[in-house]
């Protein structure tokens, strides 16, 4: 190598030949690319099923959302959302929504129905979740209400079926199975 010292007493160190240049140049771009390609398998390694998820719907675009009749529990409410997954503590979100259910089994008096007279207060009220895991199937916590906590339902066009063959049937608005007591919160003026 030359070196050489200018009138203001900075060194400039120049190299003697290219081929040292060259060589230095192509382990930069190698280290570069390993750098990149490695980041980006940490990311994948990170959250492999995030990296996969596909977009999924909630609120009146997804399929399940709606009211429903459950043959197990006749005229009940059974009213079913599904909303985007609540945020984590670092900021982001899971890419599959939250699945709630609400509903009502009867006060007993009709056995497991719901009859015209039976409408249940907000304290009567019990709520599950669950996670959706694609546009047609969701996992849902049935262990609050005493049975499995990752019960499969799956969206089959007209309603979602479980894995023990009962089918809730999706129908239109049922607001005569809600409680009387639902309204916003309104001002006393």
């Amino acid at each position: 190598m030359l070196v050489s010292a200018s009138v203001t007493t900075s060194l400039v160190v120049r190299p003697t030949s290219t081929t040292t240049t060259k060589s230095n140049l192509e382990r930069r771009q190698l280290f570069g690319i390993l750098g990149s390609t490695i980041a980006g398998a940490a990311l994948v390694a990170v959250s492999p099923e995030e990296a996969q998820a596909a977009p999924l719907k909630v609120g009146p675009s997804s399929p399940f959302t709606g009211d429903y009749d459950d043959p197990n529990h006749p005229g009940c409410l059974r009213q079913v959302k599904v909303v985007g997954a609540p945020l984590r503590a670092d900021g982001t979100r899971s890419s599959y929504p939250i699945i709630e259910i609400t509903g009502y089994d009867g006060n007993g008096s009709a056995g497991n129905s719901c009859g015209d007279g039976d409408r249940p207060t907000r304290a009567d009220l019990w709520k599950i979740q669950g996670k959706m895991k694609s546009n047609t199937e969701a996992s849902i916590d049935f262990s609050p209400k005493g049975g499995p906590a990752n019960l499969t339902g799956t969206w089959d066009g007209s309603g979602i079926v479980f894995p023990d063959g009962n089918k809730w049937l999706k129908v239109a608005a049922t607001n005569n199975r809600r409680p009387k007591d639902m309204s916003t919160l309104k001002s006393e003026n």
